[in-house]
This record gives structure tokens, sequence and C-alpha cells, in this order.
């Protein structure tokens, strides 16, 4: 491995079903039936989800349109350069919150429709979740050296391409690490799993100028599942 993999198992913090109701596309009202049926599915499901991740640090290079994560990777993406403007460092990580989620998604898929699509988007939900927790915690390790986060940044967001996600994974030895493995679509398994990149910068606020997550991203006006508060 060209840097060295760090592994942790992190407690997933408590469902928000504002943002289950959100990558579900239930609206702002969605009924309290679909409401009692999604807190069914998150206590259902609580015991079957484990939030796994792997993550090493290196440094950041940019040699634009080109941006270098230490000997790790060499992708080219304008929008990450944009996004790693002014860091020294990034943390490359995959997380997943496992395998079984997916079996219990394709079953109640099969025989209800309603509640297969309600558990994608706990799913979602708990992923997210997840990445957030982390990214919380590495800033506040790298706090005291004086560095601030960048929103993070995953293959498929703006010009970077999906198939970052093969040497990011590789890198990370995310299949022997978590479990987690790329197939030919480009897709991965488990499919509540993510790949990102966050950088790390002297400076406080993102490239935007505004502190909110979603500002760094191309399509912070036109995502339907861009976060409000």
């Amino acid at each position: 491995m060209p840097f060295p993999v760090r592994r942790l198992a992190l407690p997933l913090p408590p469902v928000s079903l504002r943002e289950v109701m959100r990558y579900a596309r239930a609206g702002s009202d969605p009924g309290e039936q679909v409401l009692a049926m999604a807190r069914e599915l998150a206590s259902e499901t609580a015991p079957l989800l484990a939030g796994r991740i792997c993550y090493g640090e290196v440094e950041v290079a940019l040699e634009p349109p080109r941006v270098r994560l230490g000997d790790a990777l060499l992708v080219e993406s304008r929008d990450l350069c944009r996004n790693l403007q002014g860091c020294s460092r990034a943390v490359l990580f995959a997380a997943t919150v496992g395998l079984e989620l997916d079996r219990r998604i394709a079953r109640e898929g099969r025989l209800s429709p309603a509640r297969g699509l309600l558990l994608q988007a706990l799913g979602a939900e708990r992923i997210e979740a997840l990445c957030d927790a982390f990214c919380q915690a590495m800033e506040e390790s790298l706090a005291g050296q004086g560095l601030f986060p960048r929103p993070r940044f995953s293959p498929g967001y703006g010009d970077l391409p999906l198939e970052c996600q093969a040497p990011l994974l590789q890198a990370l030895d995310a299949s022997r690490q978590i479990g987690v493995a790329l197939n030919g679509s480009l897709l991965m398994s488990p499919s509540k799993s993510v790949t990102a990149i966050q950088g790390f910068s002297p400076v406080r606020r993102c490239p935007s100028g505004t502190p909110e997550k979603c500002g760094g991203c191309a399509m912070a006006s036109t995502c339907p599942f861009r976060r409000t508060e």
C-alpha cells in the first residue's frame, strides 16, 4: 500500500427521519403512515448495520487540471482541484454500513415496493450519517494542527469520474479492510458504501466562501438532494 491505512468502527448516529424522507423524495409532509413505516424499518434494521471505515492521510499537490494525492492517486478533475485549492493534506476513505442491509432491501422490495423504497432511503441516510460522523472525527483530530476541512468529494461528483473508484479502493485495500468491492459497472458492494476525498487546509471556510456543506459542489443549485438546513 502507498500509505498507512487505518481501520475503525464507528457507532451510527440516531436516524434522521427528515433525511430519510428527503432521500425517498417523499416531500415535506409525507404523512404519519409513511413516517411510522420509516420508524419501524429503522428500528428493525438497526441491529443489522455496522459502520466500518478504512482511511489514510496523504499530501496534496495540485497540477491543474490534475490532482496528485500522495503516491496513491493522480486524477484529472478541475472540480476536485477547485475543492482542494489551498489544501496541504487530504484524507482518503471508504465507508460502509454492511451487506445485511442489501439483503433486507432485496427481500422487502419483492414483498412491498413502499418498504423497499424506504429502506433504500434509510440506507442512504445511514451511510451519509456514518460519513458525517467520520469527517467530524477527522476535523477534531486535525484541528490541533491548524487544519480545517473542505467538503468531502467522491468519484461521480462534478467532473471526477466514477472510474476513480477502482484505484481509490485499491489504495485503501478496502476489500480486505472492510469488505467493500467494485463490480464491472463501477458499483460498490455493499451498495450502501462511499469512497471520498476530504481536503484539509489552513483556511477555515470552504472555496465558495460559505460554510454550508453543499457550498463547494458544482451541482449545488440543481441537486434534488441538496440540504437546506
